[in-house]
């Protein structure tokens, strides 16, 4: 098993970040520099990539420890972010989606913990372990963790409807119980919902 992971965080940023929670500009940055520190202090992760086109965040996520890389192509969404996060790195990696509030630096240590399981034994004895996991969001349709243990074998497909295409890509899927990694929040009941878990002291500083 693999003890330390390399994790790229895509960080849209900006004044349209969450538009559909109708709430200040500053909440999307709030909840992507709450998930970054809850990533930064998790024992397994060693690398922390943060990919964004908006300097603001970018300067604040390298102040936080993170490396930083612009969006090579800005404006061309997910997919395009997390190749960029992905270029060039050579160990195990996974990508963690940024719209975690609740966090905590034990969920996402318990997630790799149980990737790097799975990626290095075969569910059913067998000698082909699979090539990518994914965790699928607290609505089981999106995803918010994808990993594997070479950054080749990284398939990212992330947006609606994500859980099934990565399960049809051939990635094991990991029902994990751990609500504060799998509650994404796009929606006022979504943040509503992590609120209940627990929010990051940015994201509550705006939500009260």
């Amino acid at each position: 098993m693999t003890d330390r992971w390399t994790l790229v965080l895509p960080f849209k940023g900006g004044p349209n970040a969450k538009s559909r929670l109708s709430a200040p500009a500053g909440l999307a940055t709030a909840i992507a520099l709450d998930c970054l520190d809850a990533v930064l202090a998790a024992e397994r992760v060693e690398t922390v990539v943060v990919v964004t086109a908006d300097p603001l965040l970018a300067a604040d996520a390298r102040d936080a420890g993170a490396l930083v890389r612009g969006e090579s192509r800005p404006g061309s969404g997910l997919p395009a972010a997390i190749e960029d996060g992905l270029r060039g790195l050579d160990r195990p990696c996974a990508v963690l989606l940024g719209d975690l509030p609740s966090l905590r630096p034990a969920d996402l240590d318990s997630a790799l913990q149980r990737a790097s399981e799975a990626l290095t034994t075969a569910a059913d004895g067998s000698d082909a372990a699979p090539s990518m996991v994914f965790v699928p969001d607290a609505d089981n349709v999106g995803t918010v963790l994808l990993a594997a243990l070479r950054p080749s074998a990284m398939r990212p497909s992330f947006g609606p409807d994500s859980a099934r295409r990565h399960a049809e890509s051939g990635a094991l899927r990991l029902d994990l119980d751990l609500p504060r990694l799998r509650r994404d929040v796009d929606t006022q009941a979504d943040l509503e919902a992590a609120r209940g878990l627990g929010l990051g002291k940015r994201t509550l500083s705006f939500v009260g």
